[in-house]
């Protein structure tokens, strides 16, 4: 997020330093640094990282846009309208998409359809098939690797942990930030964009509000930290498949034009407007013996073809060799049907992305007794779920069963536990790192941390990028419509202020 902001200003002639509190090769956050006290996170551990990029660097590159009933809001879960409309923010996919190398002629999803063999379902139940678009390069200090050499107004400045802020009448002037050495220095800027992630973004304006003395301007909002958020996730429902051509040449992974789409179900906008459904999707999972070999071999050459970082040429003849026999129809598949190839032995299985309502009382805080090296206070996450989440999940992946076996594709077997409601259910659900809210945006800072351009409540020129500003999840993954906010701060930041 950070490096795509800094990208985008320098492109536009203004000079940018980004800080980065990790260095280049990719790290974790200490074990002290940090603790989940509520429903069980992996994210807050395994789904964040301290180095140049970030997340990015773990992240798959997945792009899924937000739907308008995610905007507008519905009426029984409160306070889900957001302060900016669909319209306006649909507006920056388009540019979004071709900043981060997707043409345009491959934003719609008739286009894809149209190139490829195989037809999109019109589902019943008030279902829709869609597709999801992946980045060729996920890591953005990756793409953006000779653009940050090349560009003489974008700096980067490694191994700084910013701790602080200076303030005056609201206008932030500095950062204090720490070396690796535990030596401070004052940062002074015009323009300051927080764009840390969920948890680090909400550990750093907590800890400026909870020191003595000096002006903090968010010092009193207690909004900071509350209603985080993230995607449920897991396996609902075990797939028997009726159209085995039909069913692969839908479901399968498509391969278009050197892009990858990934096919998924998902409530129509309508059924959100109308229904008591939290926004969900779908998406076939396929296991079978050589699935781990095909990721090794997927993973080598993206290595191969964009680090130019090849080794572990032992490993490869081994996976080739797991692999022997498919590799034929995997080739075949891949250049005549342009799908990712899925033996037909392969276990098939409906697993889910859900939003979860937000709640309050799910949040972020930080123990101020209990420090790391950089004097930062440990972060708490006491993440929590609404009680009638599992019931919104039963109601899709019925629809979801329904639609298929009206389509003629497949009919599904509903794990017993969510079918019954039984309460040992949401324990086989889990988080998705998709960390949300905690500076959520709101049009006063009564309601949220920042405002529909992403400032800080109280101040001039402090903004926080990144999936803490949304009121909801969706059911998409929350990058996409994070740095389409992003495009548009940048057009906000360079049309109103015109210093470098």
């Amino acid at each position: 997020m950070g490096l795509y902001a800094a990208r985008e200003l320098s492109m536009r002639d203004h000079d940018v330093v980004v800080i980065e509190s990790g260095g280049l090769p990719l790290d974790s956050f200490a074990p002290e640094s940090y603790a989940s006290v509520g429903k069980p996170h992996e994210g807050i551990r395994l789904g964040r990282a301290r180095n140049l990029g970030g997340t990015s660097n773990l992240w798959g590159g997945q792009l899924v846009e937000f739907q308008p009933a995610d905007f507008e809001g519905r009426a029984w879960i409160p306070d889900s309208q957001w302060p900016v409309s669909y319209d306006e923010m649909s507006a920056y996919h388009q540019r979004t998409y071709e900043n981060l190398g997707i043409p345009r002629e491959l934003h719609e999803d008739k286009e894809i359809w149209l190139g490829v063999k195989g037809s999109k379902p019109d589902f019943e139940e008030g279902l829709e098939l869609f597709l999801t678009r992946w980045l060729k390069i996920p890591s953005f200090s990756v793409a953006y690797a000779k653009e940050i050499q090349m560009r003489k107004n974008l700096g980067v400045l490694l191994n700084h942990t910013v701790v602080g802020f200076t303030a005056e009448s609201g206008t932030i002037t500095a950062v204090e930030a720490v070396d690796g050495v535990g030596m401070k220095r004052q940062i002074e800027g015009a323009c300051f964009i927080l764009a840390a992630g969920t948890i680090e973004s909400c550990r750093l304006l907590l800890h400026a509000a909870s020191k003595p003395g000096g002006e903090c301007p968010w010092r009193h909002n207690t909004n900071i930290g509350a209603y985080f958020q993230d995607h449920l996730t897991g396996r609902v429902a075990s797939v028997e498949v009726l159209d085995r051509h039909r069913f692969f040449n839908t479901f399968s992974t498509i391969i278009w034009t050197g892009h990858k789409f990934q096919p998924k179900i998902r409530l129509t906008n309508q059924t959100l407007k109308r229904s008591r459904i939290l926004n969900i999707h779908a998406m076939m999972s396929f296991e079978s013996s050589i699935s781990e070999n095909l990721v090794y071999l997927k993973q080598f050459l993206k290595a191969a073809l964009y680090s130019r970082e090849i080794s572990g040429i032992t490993d490869l003849i081994k996976n080739l060799e797991a692999c022997g026999k498919h590799l034929i129809p995997l080739m075949w598949k891949y250049v005549v049907d342009n799908r990712v190839f899925v033996p037909s032995t392969s276990k098939i299985s409906l697993n889910i992305q859900s939003e979860q309502t937000p709640v309050r009382e799910s949040r972020i805080s930080i123990e101020p007794a209990s420090t790391d090296a950089t004097g930062l206070p440990k972060v708490i996450l006491d993440w929590r779920v609404g009680s009638d989440d599992i019931g919104s999940i039963r109601e899709f992946t019925i629809l979801c069963d329904r639609a298929l076996r009206a389509a003629g594709l497949a009919k599904l077997d509903v794990s017993s536990g969510l079918v019954k409601l039984e309460p040992h259910f949401a324990s086989t659900l889990h988080d998705n790192y998709h960390h949300t809210g905690g500076a959520r945006m709101a049009t006063t800072p009564n309601d949220g941390v920042v405002d529909c351009h992403l400032k800080v409540f109280g101040t001039t020129n402090l903004y926080v990028a990144g999936a803490a500003t949304f009121r909801t999840t969706s059911n998409a993954n929350t990058t996409f419509t994070a740095l389409t906010f992003v495009t548009r701060l940048i057009d906000h930041l360079t049309a109103k202020a015109k210093v470098r």
